[in-house]
């Protein structure tokens, strides 16, 4: 199996021993030695859940233990220390979990409730083919929970390619996912009035945030395009490096731009798993999570520190949507 899927039951267990853990996705990445860009994707190729659901499962279990053995706290207090901002927030999930009012369970707890704590039990197995993985593999992707919520099967054919430096002049979308296309078209107007084209400038996305594990207003997708020609005659902001998963992000308004939200920066060169996907947008979601749950594990790849990203080939309107042409590229490495 591949190491990192293995580094992450010291995740698991971290979380385990402290719930309030879940928020600091610094030192859970620490613990699995790979990017922050990656882990709660990989996480939940593995165990199934997402990292914060785990966590406030295990909350949960904990505040009930408090509901039926210490009366003297109010379910206020105990909500609160669950992790909950209000009574009513920490009663509903309550009620989710476990069917039944905090209340109700303090005036008669479920024994059978408290005796069956969260467990986490492994999706991933591997099928030992992880030294012969290499170069145009394909695997069947069953039980898939992509990121977009729907269920697809999907044939991987996955290719290990070179990705050449790429210059790239990006816009961020900083809010919910449903609202990315009012960025697309701001992009395309700056796009336009640059000239690049997508007839002779690559077209790019960046997907720095999974959107089934972020809160919607801190939600992140890059909108990109090629540069072809010096930066200092574009209308954009400078910026050396990518924009990483902890780091704040800030517009610089410039004297010399009239557009401070586009930034220059490069996509590095470094070897990705490549998998060409010819459809609509609505089953990309499938894809990704098939890299992350079918393919990796049974390879000996260690993820960079750069996200999942997409290079849009051929695109609706241009084309009917299901002749879209989308290559979704996963950065990785070698293992050390």
């Amino acid at each position: 199996m591949n190491p990192l899927y293995l580094r992450l039951d010291k995740v698991a267990e971290a979380i385990l021993k402290a719930p309030e853990l879940a928020s600091d996705l610094s030192r859970l990445a620490s613990l699995a030695c790979t990017s922050e860009y990656h882990l709660h994707r990989a996480f939940n190729a593995k165990f199934g859940i997402n990292i914060g659901a785990y966590a406030r499962q295990l909350r949960l279990h904990e505040s009930a233990y408090k509901l039926a053995f210490r009366p003297q706290k109010r379910i206020l207090d105990i909500a609160i220390e669950a992790g909950f901002g209000s009574h009513e927030s920490y009663a509903k999930a309550f009620k989710k979990h476990y069917n039944q009012s905090p209340s109700s369970f303090r005036k008669t707890p479920k024994v059978e409730a408290l005796h069956q704590s969260p467990q986490i039990t492994s999706l991933v197995i591997s099928s030992e083919k992880g030294s012969s993985v290499l170069m145009n593999t394909s695997h069947d992707n069953v039980n898939s929970a992509p990121e977009s919520g729907a269920s697809e099967n999907h044939q991987l054919d996955v290719s290990v390619i070179q990705f050449p430096a790429v210059d790239i002049a990006l816009m961020m979308h900083v809010g919910p996912p449903s609202q990315v296309m009012s960025t697309v078209s701001e992009f395309i107007t700056w796009r336009r009035e640059n000239k690049l084209p997508p007839s002779t400038s690559r077209t790019f996305n960046v997907l720095y945030d999974d959107p089934d594990n972020t809160p919607p207003e801190s939600y992140r997708f890059g909108v990109a395009c090629q540069i072809l020609m010096p930066s200092s005659t574009l209308i954009v902001t400078p910026s050396s490096t990518p924009v990483k998963t902890s780091d704040a992000i800030e517009t610089c308004p410039s004297t010399d731009t009239n557009h401070s939200s586009v930034t220059t920066t490069t996509i590095p060169e470094g070897y990705c798993a490549k998998v060409r996907h010819i459809g609509t947008d609505a089953e990309l979601g499938a894809v990704v999570h098939a890299l992350y749950h079918q393919w990796l594990p049974d390879t000996q790849f260690e993820l960079r520190d750069f996200p999942i990203f997409l290079e849009r080939i051929r695109f609706f309107p241009n084309v009917a949507a299901h002749e879209a042409i989308t290559d979704v590229f996963l950065p990785i490495e070698a293992a050390k």
